[in-house]
């Protein structure tokens, strides 16, 4: 072979090897072009600070299928100081599909990019400081180019550019939702509102509490309130018979609380309005916000009508009376607050005609409360334990609703919020700084999405705004219609959610405390208080009367919505308590003066004064201060309303002395429910007591004393002779009339033959005359 044939084979390799070369990169740059009309755009970075901002305003529709088109409609507004040239706006779609939801956060902070164009929007510009501009980009159907397979749907990232130019100024990012079709799993989605109020005070007796109330005032026996402005006069159903749910009126400033709360526009309002008007919310409500409303002002009472006739047709939970706040109730050591608060709770229930509503506790903050404050839940006869909303950057993964949690050997049903989804309800720029309510639309459907499909079996999932939230009542409808309207969204009673196994177990923080919470002395000073008069009621046999609002007036200032107010709080404390020792006052022991006991045993009178409207059954109780004086036991004393009655007291003297005497009253059970009296007694055992004594005892002992003498002398000689001399003496006395037979001779003829004379013709002397003394001879 020639070296020119050599040299033509060469080079026409080289040019079959350069067309090759030359094919490939065609090829290559074919592979990468964007449709037709459209341009290549690198991702801005997420940090970019743009002259122009972009705000989504309408995705349509939300949830996209195939063969629809897919319209966003936004507002272009240039917040630079120059004008914008030659401004446009364009549309991309991500088609790539974010499996968890930190994929979500990356595509909205602008970790994730696409290069696709895939709508265009020409602004007639310049575009000048300050002036906006309304664009809407379309994608046709056919160019969507999203897989049709059963397991393809979810969100996919949407970005809006504004451009001058070629260059990117502005940018919003959110999402479409590609469904192919509509059978895919759901997850069951719960809304919980807490319907609470301003911080609120009965009505204490000696303030002035009729002052701001409306014509023909509220009862203080909680009976129905009065009239609407409607003239409906049901407005709220209060208990009345029971002491623990029986209401007061709201002093004056409380009412006017509630009337600027019940404004239009006003938070209470603004909860009145989208309870109206989203039947799937459920209402957590303070009982006690709805039966001091409808005795306060006219807007208020109009406010407990409305919300009043809306709850009989919603899922209602309730709160413990006055939403206490459960985390100073336990730091205070005192769950009997809690029980008491849950009771009253549940008796309002079943005097308003409510039903069987379940009571729920409600934690404060964005920290998970200590085991001491989520056991209280078990003190309140609570269904669950609502934790409190995280902040956002903490939930990584959706949160299940069901949760438990263990404290103190009990295991606790607690309800745990989704920390994402509720502030997208309730605050969306918190989660996406730039969010408009379309893009958090959007966003939510994105994140329940993946949530689905995630999970084999989809977590139940709780939106649990705070206690503070005011709705945008435009919004928050419109959230919740489209969450309707997913096919993978579920909207379910908050109540289903207490029926069901929990999903998952939650840790008790090792110590949850606030600032803004009441001090535990506080607490224990209320509690102190409240059973001192729980104990006195047991004087009476109609307690009702003496216990009516001591628990409302207890639970008032540990509501919650004290901690924005604490040197109100702190004056209320003192009032409850100060007017609790009022209510136990009523029985009085009439101050006795000095007595003087006089004898081993002395009867003493003491009065027992009760002032109270009901009768009362006591104990006087009376104390010597020495032991030379007792006082015997007491019979009970029964004193009918507004009387006293005297009461014998016996007492027992020992000694000579001064002492002083310590005297109150007790309930039958020995529960103190009077202040001690003290009077001085000199006592003084009689002289004449003490004489009667002292003869007793010497005669007995001079009995004693002669009978042992006359044993010991035995027979004197006297006795002896006496006793020789009576033998010798006739055996038989003389005939009556007459002398004894001798047998001697028959008759000396002295005689009579039958008289009454002697042997020497005289009388003899009479039966029974002492015989005469013998006469003596005349010597002579």
């Amino acid at each position: 072979m020639s070296a020119a044939l050599r040299r033509g084979q060469v080079h026409r390799a080289a040019v079959v090897l350069l067309v090759a070369a030359l094919a490939v990169l065609c090829l290559g740059t074919l592979a990468v072009v964007p449709p037709a009309g459209a341009t290549s755009t690198p991702s801005p970075s997420p940090t970019a600070t743009w002259p122009v901002s972009v705000q989504v305003t309408r995705v349509t529709p939300e949830v996209l299928r195939p063969g629809e088109d897919l319209t966003v409609t936004a507002t272009i507004r240039n917040d630079g100081a120059e004008a914008v040239a030659s401004p446009s706006a364009v549309l991309r779609i991500s088609r790539v599909r974010p499996h968890t939801r930190a994929d979500l956060e990356a595509w909205v902070s602008g970790g994730l990019s696409s290069r696709s164009t895939d709508a265009v929007a020409g602004i007639e510009g310049p575009l000048e400081p300050g002036a906006s501009v309304q664009v809407e980009l379309t994608v046709p159907a056919a160019d969507i180019r999203l897989a049709d397979g059963a397991d393809v749907w979810g969100p996919r990232g949407l970005t809006v550019d504004a451009r001058a130019g070629s260059r990117v100024v502005g940018q919003q990012r959110t999402f479409l939702l590609w469904l192919p079709s509509d059978d895919v799993p759901a997850t069951d989605v719960s809304v919980a509102v807490p319907v609470v109020g301003p911080p609120l005070a009965p009505a204490l007796p000696g303030t002035d509490a009729g002052a701001d109330q409306p014509a023909g005032g509220a009862a203080t026996d909680g009976a129905t309130g009065p009239e609407t402005d409607t003239g409906d006069a049901d407005a709220v159903p209060s208990p009345s018979s029971s002491p623990a749910a029986a209401v007061s009126p709201p002093d004056p400033s409380s009412v006017a609380r509630l009337e600027e709360a019940t404004a239009t526009g006003e938070r209470l309002a603004q909860l009145a309005r989208l309870l109206g008007e989203a039947p799937a919310v459920s209402a957590v409500v303070d009982p006690a916000l709805l039966a001091q409303s409808a005795l306060a002002g006219p807007r208020a009472r109009q406010w407990s009508h409305q919300v009043t006739q809306v709850l009989a047709e919603r899922d209602v939970l309730s709160l413990p009376w006055s939403d206490p706040d459960v985390a100073a109730v336990a730091h205070g050591g005192r769950p009997d607050l809690a029980a008491a608060a849950g009771a009253a709770a549940r008796s309002w229930a079943e005097q308003s005609g409510t039903g069987d509503v379940p009571v729920v506790l409600w934690g404060t903050g964005t920290r998970t409360p200590d085991e001491a404050t989520i056991g209280l839940a078990t003190n309140a006869g609570a269904a669950a334990f609502v934790l409190p909303t995280r902040d956002p950057d903490d939930d990584e993964d959706a949160t299940a609703a069901r949760t438990q949690v263990r404290t103190a050997g009990t295991t606790v049903a607690a309800l745990a919020p989704d920390a994402v989804l509720t502030h997208l309800l309730t605050d969306p720029r918190s989660v996406e700084p730039d969010a408009s309510p379309a893009t958090a639309v959007q966003r939510t459907l994105a994140e329940l999405a993946v949530a689905t499909r995630q999970e084999s079996d989809p977590p139940d999932v709780l939106l649990a705004p705070d206690r503070e939230w005011i709705p945008d009542v435009a919004y928050t409808t419109t959230l919740l219609r489209a969450l309707e309207d997913a096919p993978w969204v579920r909207l379910r009673p908050v109540s289903s959610l207490l029926d069901g196994m929990a999903q998952t177990r939650t840790s008790a923080s090792d110590s949850a405390s606030d600032a803004a919470e009441m001090p535990p002395a506080q607490v224990q000073v209320l509690a102190a208080a409240r059973e001192r008069t729980l104990a006195f009621a047991e004087v009476t046999s109609e307690p009702e009367a003496l216990l009516t609002g001591v628990d409302q007036e207890v639970l008032a200032p540990l509501s919650v919505a004290w901690r924005a107010d604490r040197t109100g709080r702190d004056a209320l404390v003192a009032a409850v308590v100060a007017d609790l020792d009022a209510r136990t006052s009523g029985l009085t022991i009439v101050q006795p003066p000095t007595a003087n006991i006089f004898g081993s045993s002395t009867d003493a009178r003491m009065t027992v004064r009760n002032a109270l409207a009901v009768p009362v059954t006591v104990q006087l109780v009376v104390a010597p201060g020495k032991p030379c004086l007792e006082a015997q036991p007491v019979e009970p004393v029964e004193v009918d309303a507004r009387d006293e009655r005297s009461v014998v007291v016996r007492f027992v003297a020992h000694a000579n002395c001064e002492v002083r005497v310590l005297a109150h009253l007790e309930t039958v059970d020995g529960a103190p429910v009077s202040a001690p009296v003290e009077f001085s007694a000199r006592v003084q055992p009689t002289i004449e007591d003490v004489g009667t004594v002292v003869v007793g005892v010497l005669l007995l002992v001079g009995l004693v004393l002669g009978i042992v003498r006359t044993v010991r002398r035995g027979q004197s000689a006297r006795r002896g002779a006496r006793l020789e001399t009576e033998s010798d003496a006739p055996t038989a006395l003389g005939v009556l009339g007459g002398v004894a037979d001798t047998g001697g001779a028959a008759d000396d003829g002295g005689g009579d033959g039958g008289g009454g004379h002697g042997r020497d013709g005289r009388d003899a002397p009479p039966v029974g005359t002492p015989p005469a003394p013998p006469r003596r001879e005349d010597p002579s």
